[in-house]
């Protein structure tokens, strides 16, 4: 068997296909991997196909689909209570990540994606007002002191995911929001007892990009993320050339922009996303997606290419303009790691990373 054979049966399933020779203990387990079984499920059903699956595959993955939907509905009701909580002192929290998609999300596909937790944004001057506001619905924060930049992650013993609150996502040196940002084009959307703010689908799939290629560093060390390229490409289907224009705009540095144009490389080779060329060409972005190929054929290829990335010239650029902004540390995947950090570039085993 061939060591991509996986990943394309995998892709096949997503796109609604069964893979003409399937080995399927090893594409579920791909998909189990990168959080997308619920989605293999959803697009094989959708496409009339899952009846076609052997009996014990089509079972594990219609169950994997159904508690997905039970828990995305108690997400949404999670987010639904914390938002009609902050709607009740005049806060609108803002939507991020796989957040903005269940908001957004018809009820018939709520069972196709996984989340982690729940990301919301507020503004910095009701940040600690609104931490106060979970609380006493008893919410408890997770780190006794939060820091600044570091979103404060809040639980209850009775939810299904954490609340991650954010008063600002990314790094000045490539691509930063303020809620204000990012609400100026938003969308109002009304749940069951509360309303909350969609960022624009532009916006989204910034938040996507910097959060997977600069924030978790996936275009220093070669990692995929499908789960969110699948959402990439749900979020710019409707894309026009005034769309396309401010996304690249948004990613201003060589650095950002190389990262960026790989994701949307990646995006376009492996599911089939449409991309106008002048957001895919350059050199960098092509040899990061070969090298992606390569780290999935031969993983332990990867501490070596990550070494690499580290000399990137366009790299050192942005982690010398960092300094000069006079920050120390990982300015969220533009600048240079910190100790601790370093030890993260070589992680093998990340949820939801292949």
């Amino acid at each position: 068997m061939a060591r991509l054979d996986p990943l394309h049966g995998l892709l096949a399933c997503l796109r609604g296909d069964l893979p003409a020779a399937a080995d399927w203990s090893a594409i579920i387990g791909l998909a189990n991997k990168s959080l997308c079984s619920p989605t293999v499920s959803a697009r094989l059903n959708n496409a009339g196909r899952l009846a076609e699956l052997p009996a014990d595959v089509r079972i594990f993955l219609t169950e994997m689909e159904r508690r997905n939907a039970e828990r995305n509905e108690r997400l949404l009701s999670q987010l639904d209570e914390a938002a009609g909580v902050m709607n009740a002192h005049d806060v609108r929290p803002l939507l991020l990540k796989g957040t903005a998609w269940l908001a957004h999300a018809p009820p018939q596909d709520r069972s196709a994606r996984m989340l982690a937790d729940i990301d919301l944004m507020v503004a910095a001057d009701r940040f600690g007002d609104v931490i106060d506001q979970l609380c006493s619905i008893g919410y408890r924060l997770e780190a006794p002191v939060v820091q600044p930049g570091v979103p404060a992650v809040l639980s209850r013993p009775q939810d299904a995911a954490t609340i991650d609150l954010h008063c600002e996502y990314g790094s000045v040196s490539t691509l930063f929001y303020l809620f204000d940002d990012l609400a100026e084009s938003a969308t109002e959307v009304a749940l069951p007892g509360s309303r909350v703010l969609l960022p624009s689908p532009v916006a989204c799939t910034a938040i996507l990009l910097l959060h997977d290629q600069l924030k978790g560093r996936d275009y220093l060390r070669g990692r995929i993320d499908l789960r969110h390229l699948v959402d990439i490409k749900s979020f710019a289907a409707g894309f026009g050339e005034a769309d396309w224009a401010e996304l690249n705009r948004l990613f201003a540095s060589a650095y950002a922009r190389n990262a960026m144009r790989t994701q949307l490389l990646t995006a376009s080779r492996l599911l089939g996303m449409t991309v106008p060329r002048t957001m895919t060409r350059g050199v960098r972005p092509r040899l990061q997606y070969r090298r992606r190929l390569i780290q999935l054929r031969w993983p332990g290829m990867a501490p070596f290419l990550t070494l690499l990335s580290l000399l990137d010239p366009c790299y050192l650029s942005a982690r010398r303009a960092a300094r000069r902004q006079g920050r120390a540390g990982p300015m969220a995947g533009a600048g240079l790691p910190r100790r601790e950090s370093v030890e993260r570039l070589f992680l093998r085993n990340e949820l939801g990373k292949i």
